[in-house]
């Protein structure tokens, strides 16, 4: 029993320790780092917030359209000099009195207000979903640069990887050379100082490749000490599959599609709706009001009500002077009865309604002064939307003029290392054989180490040239 139960806990290790290990070196490709960024980005929520305010806008003011309905209700009660409700009298005496009311009013006419503030609020709405797109946008640039580096500096290490190996294989050649009598010992000394230089250059290759990860996981939000790796894409390169376009048709493309420039167009539109929401203070507002009402009054419960009875008994009012007769009018019996609290109610109820028009004639230039404002702010809706595409312009002109030439570059990077490596194995080949010293073996291996260096750092630029200029295309942004 108890080797079973070691069996199942050892099991048990093993598979969660296995797990961990493929959890740690799982790869992620670089559409799962844009939507964890996308997911996870605090200025992202921000603005899906600030959408989110912009609905509620928007449907409120929809509902302004709607009459408004209030009721109110108050009880309390009265010491000293009051009214008598029953009598209308002034009275001392103590009472308890209640009120309550329901009132709507409808909004028939205020200049056009409502309606230019819902176009308004539903202008604004499509505004904030174009900034929304603009800094999803903007992490997704974000994202792929730092992806971006990292692979780059990823092959620069292995780049310095190989370089480290093929010294340390030219050092042990070396080594049984110089322990044979066939070379000095300072050949040896000399590829002792080059594997250190080789080491130094590794290292800081993986500082800088540190560094871009920790860039990466920043653009991510995530910790610094999560583990992360990235699949390295396998990418072929044409320098010239962009040679169809030119920057101008590049940039009508972008003003049709990029969020910043509809987000600039729907500020121009909010504006000018503005101006007419501000002109409408100018115009005269008519209300229509409506309300029932009712009260009560402890003295009027207390005092009853009169209530007839229904018996009329004549009651003499006077006597006719010649014959001395008495003249009689039937009156009838009266008697205070119980007054119930609902009976007071109903009896008190009452209802109005009413028209409101207020007709503005001067409030101190408030409304001038708003038009005003209002106008300035279209002015300046209007020259960011200039700015706006003015920058869109410049930034790819410069994309266009960047992916042309880091694409020479890299053909040119491409001529340099195919050069350098017929270089290197040609002095190889003579250092082996002794026909050369290591001085120049050693400067035909950094000028090898260089160039690939130069091409991976040409490579990896030209493609993120690429990647920028294929955003403003609208193109989806993946290797």
């Amino acid at each position: 029993m108890k080797q079973q139960i070691i069996k199942v806990a050892t099991l048990s290790i093993l598979f969660s320790l296995t797990i961990l290990v493929a959890r740690a070196q799982r790869q992620y490709t670089l559409q799962e780092c844009i939507e964890y960024a996308l997911e996870n980005n605090l200025t992202v929520q921000n603005q899906q917030l600030l959408v989110a305010g912009g609905e509620i806008n928007a449907r409120q003011s929809k509902m302004d359209l709607l009459p408004s309905l209030n009721a109110s209700a108050n009880y309390g009660y009265n010491w000293g000099r009051s009214i008598n409700p029953g009598s209308n009298i002034v009275t001392t005496q103590q009472q308890a009195n209640g009120f309550s009311s329901l009132n709507a009013s409808l909004n028939l006419f205020n200049g056009g207000r409502v309606l230019n503030t819902i176009k308004q609020n539903k202008v604004t709405l499509q505004s904030r979903e174009m900034d929304l797109a603009d800094s999803r946008n903007t992490v997704i640039i974000n994202v792929v640069t730092f992806y971006t580096n990292v692979i780059f500096n990823k092959e620069l290490l292995e780049n310095a990887l190989t370089q480290l190996e093929s010294t340390n294989t030219q050092l042990e050649r070396t080594r049984k050379q110089v322990d044979a009598g066939a070379l000095p010992i300072s050949s040896l000394l000399d590829l002792q100082a080059q594997k250190a230089s080789n080491e130094v250059q590794v290292i800081q290759a993986e500082n800088n490749l540190n560094l871009s990860y920790l860039q990466l996981k920043q653009a991510l939000m995530l910790p610094g000490d999560v583990d992360l790796d990235v699949v390295v894409p396998e990418i072929e390169l044409d320098t010239m599959n962009f040679v169809d376009v030119n920057a101008q048709k590049v940039y009508e493309i972008a003003e049709a599609t990029m969020p910043d420039v509809r987000s600039a167009d729907l500020q121009i539109q909010s504006a000018d709706i503005a101006v007419r929401v501000a002109k409408a203070n100018y115009m005269p507002r008519l209300t229509l009001n409506a309300g029932i009402n009712s009260n009560y009054s402890s003295l009027l419960k207390e005092n009853g009500r009169i209530q007839n009875t229904g018996i009329v008994t004549p009651v003499p009012i006077g006597y006719v002077q010649s014959t001395g007769a008495a003249v009689v009018t039937p009156i009838e019996e009266r008697v205070r009865v119980d007054y119930p609290v609902g009976d007071i109610l109903i009896d008190n109820f009452g209802q109005g309604v009413s028209l409101s028009l207020q007709i503005p004639i001067f409030n101190n230039l408030q409304t001038n002064s708003a038009v005003q404002r209002a106008k300035i702010a279209r002015e300046q809706a209007g020259l960011q939307a200039a700015q706006v595409r003015q920058n869109l312009r410049q930034t790819i002109e410069i994309a266009f003029n960047d992916v042309y030439s880091s694409g020479k570059t890299y053909q040119s990077s491409l001529k340099q290392v195919v050069a350098q490596e017929e270089a290197f194995r040609a002095t190889k080949q003579r250092f082996d054989n002794g026909a050369t010293n290591y001085a120049q073996y050693e400067l035909a291996e950094d000028n090898l180490f260089r160039a690939r260096s130069d091409l991976i750092r040409a490579k990896y630029n030209y493609i993120f040239k690429l990647k920028i200029l294929d955003f403003y295309q609208g193109k989806p942004i993946d290797f």
